[in-house]
């Protein structure tokens, strides 16, 4: 009972909050958004917003842990190859010797992936486009995109984590990433159910991860 009045007053709080952002049809209230129930609807992202989104694939669900662990243990790359079974390893800089302590926007990570195009593994340049871990909306966001070597003109994609902290030390983790029209879309977009599968395992061991520690 005590559990299932915790949640509804969560879901209040969180409906409240909102309100103001769903009244204006504000998409950069990152703390308001949830996974689309249809992929093709998409959602917006930090750097190139809601025009010419193809699809999203999205995970999303509640850690019992605060929200600066959750935060923390996204951006701590150097850790990945301790529980994250999708993004394996991340090589990074040579000026960055810890994370999240070095990082910074701008910065340049190549991740090495599983499950995208089984039985291989596949690799993917990005660049840290985001790191507001504070500010007077209420949730914390990270980001980062995708880096074609073409200034974005062979694909653009780009994948945020909002953390909203829910109360009683619960932190609910929305992490997804947006593809846009461009010249290469059409060879990620078989592989959108693979994403997603990703997706929704590399949530499932950040959960287990935090709350673990």
């Amino acid at each position: 009972m005590a559990m299932s009045l915790f949640k509804l007053l969560a879901a209040l709080r969180a409906m409240l909050y909102c309100l103001p952002a769903l009244a204006l049809g504000d998409p950069t209230n990152w703390g308001c958004l949830h996974c689309p129930s249809n992929s093709a609807d998409g959602l917006p992202t930090p750097t190139y917003g809601s025009d010419q989104i193809v699809f999203t694939v999205c995970a999303e669900l509640n850690i019992s842990a605060p929200l600066i662990d959750v935060y923390n243990a996204i951006l701590d790359f150097q850790a990945y190859p301790s529980w994250n079974t999708f993004a394996f390893a991340v090589d990074l800089p040579s000026n960055v010797t810890t994370t999240p302590t070095d990082n910074y926007v701008g910065m340049p990570m190549t991740f090495h992936t599983a499950g995208v195009l089984p039985p291989f593994n596949t690799t993917s340049n990005e660049v840290l486009t985001v790191l507001d871990y504070a500010n007077a909306a209420g949730y914390s966001l990270s980001a980062w995109r995708y880096d074609d070597g073409l200034g974005g003109a062979g694909m653009r994609a780009e994948h945020p984590n909002v953390l909203v902290d829910v109360g009683g030390g619960v932190t609910r983790y929305l992490s997804f990433e947006t593809y846009y029209l461009g010249t290469e879309t059409a060879v990620v977009l078989p592989l959108k159910g693979n994403l997603q599968t990703a997706f929704e395992k590399q949530r499932a061991n950040l959960k287990a991860y935090v709350e673990g520690i």
